[in-house]
């Protein structure tokens, strides 16, 4: 009896220590398990900070970009304002230049259209003066007529003209009436058609190259 009690006595002890053994397992289990989370954590944390310390970072660098950009723009600015500041008064210059050009180059080629354009009316005027000497008649009609009240009068003509037309040019001057004494005189240097009348008070040209120029004279004013 006594053995057995005693050994049922002995096996109390054992019980406890199980029940001992399984507190510390369960413990051991837990502490594990809030290690694990308190590294998971930490692990977190620690990824946390590195994606902020590169954001960070890149902002930074973002930043000292966007400042190096405004630097650069700011002394390109500036770089193109010196080089403008010196290339704008030769681009004036180079302006007028070409202004200056394009108005003598229109200046020389009216006079050069003016001078076509007497040139082929003189040329006209001739072959209709060869075919109507009526023409050389009305020029000293009207020379003459400019010239009434003066006291001498002198008609030159081109001598091919003086012997054709001589006597109506005397008979002309006697039906105006109102001048001084006539005097027709034939001058080679008169062209053909036209007659140049010399007064006291001045000199009546009507050959044709006078009469062109002052054509030509009014063309060029006008323009």
């Amino acid at each position: 009896m006594a053995g057995i009690i005693k050994a049922g006595k002995m096996e109390r002890p054992a019980t406890g220590l199980q029940s001992t053994a399984f507190n510390f397992e369960d413990l051991s289990e837990r502490a594990n398990d809030y290690l694990a989370v308190v590294r998971r954590q930490a692990e977190q944390l620690l990824q946390n900070a590195r994606a902020e310390a590169t954001q960070i970072a890149a902002a930074a660098k973002a930043e000292g970009r966007q400042a190096a950009l405004v630097e650069a723009q700011r002394s390109l600015g500036a770089t193109l304002d010196q080089q403008l500041a010196t290339l704008l008064p030769a681009l004036q210059q180079a302006v007028q230049d070409i202004r200056h050009s394009k108005a003598l180059w229109l200046t020389h080629w009216e006079s050069q259209i003016i001078t076509l354009a007497t040139t082929i009316a003189e040329r006209v005027i001739r072959r209709e003066v060869a075919n109507a000497p009526e023409i050389t008649i009305d020029l000293i009609r009207d020379a003459l007529e400019l010239s009434m009240g003066s006291g001498t009068v002198t008609i030159q003509l081109n001598p091919q003209d003086y012997e054709a037309l001589r006597d109506r040019t005397q008979d002309l001057a006697k039906q105006i009436g109102k001048l001084g004494a006539t005097n027709l005189v034939a001058d080679p240097e008169i062209s053909p058609g036209g007659c140049r009348v010399v007064t006291e008070f001045g000199v009546v040209d009507q050959t044709f190259e006078a009469q062109l120029a002052r054509i030509a004279e009014e063309l060029a004013c006008n323009e």
